[in-house]
């Protein structure tokens, strides 16, 4: 089999969502600050799509990845060195793009989002486990950035939860009844506790881009002056 490596684009994707959930949360935020639900409303939904596509696109190499395996290097034994990598990757890049395609399709559908970051909690869990063999294995020639990456992701999946549990509470529960898990103010009680919430998602986006970006960086270098 031909020796595939898309393992740039894939990070040139994850900056791209890394800048889209980053964008789309501090303009949510923004108008939602200065009381105008109706604008944060069509953000989000703006936002949404984007997201959504771009797991579509994450998605579609995610499950490629998953049935061909394509990096794949046949050693003097006749295994594959590279299979850890196929599970590695593909895996939690199947991961990453169903909680985005999840997340469009809730916002564009109206239907409640908590469901999706309560997923985002338990597969951020196990990208962060993911991240960790990969690093106690060594299985990359940059194990640390490797480690990094995943926990920057991991850390953002988790970090959802509560950030869906405003969108329905908040955002869009005042205007689509029973979104929200159950009936409250359409203000928040607590709003610097939210505040809190929501700036340490969006720092821990940031984190996981730069992640993204130093690991790409690296990749894409070491990839274009000796491609396979």
């Amino acid at each position: 089999m031909t020796f595939l490596d898309d393992l740039t684009l894939v990070l040139d994707l994850l900056v791209l969502v890394s800048v889209a959930v980053f964008y789309t949360g501090m303009w949510v935020w923004i108008e939602m600050r200065r009381n105008d639900r109706a604008r944060a409303y069509t953000h989000l939904r703006g936002g949404a799509l984007l997201l959504g596509a771009l797991g579509v696109v994450l998605g579609a190499i995610a499950i490629w990845g998953e049935f061909t395996w394509p990096l794949s290097v046949i050693g003097s034994d006749g295994s594959n060195v590279l299979a850890s990598y196929d599970l590695l990757f593909f895996d939690s890049l199947t991961l990453l793009a169903f909680l985005l395609i999840a997340f469009g399709v809730a916002i564009r559908l109206r239907l409640p989002t908590h469901f999706v970051g309560m997923m985002g909690v338990i597969i951020g869990l196990g990208i962060i486990y993911y991240g960790y063999r990969a690093y106690t294995l060594s299985l990359t020639l940059d194990p640390l950035e490797t480690l990094l990456l995943f926990l920057g992701f991991g850390a953002v999946a988790i970090g959802s939860y509560p950030a869906t549990l405003y969108i329905d509470w908040f955002v869009v529960g005042p205007e689509v009844p029973n979104v929200d898990p159950f009936p409250t103010d359409p203000k928040p009680r607590e709003p610097l506790m939210w505040n809190l919430l929501l700036g340490l998602f969006l720092l821990l986006v940031v984190l996981a881009g730069i992640a993204a970006l130093f690991y790409g960086f690296d990749t894409a270098w070491a990839h274009l002056a000796a491609p396979p």
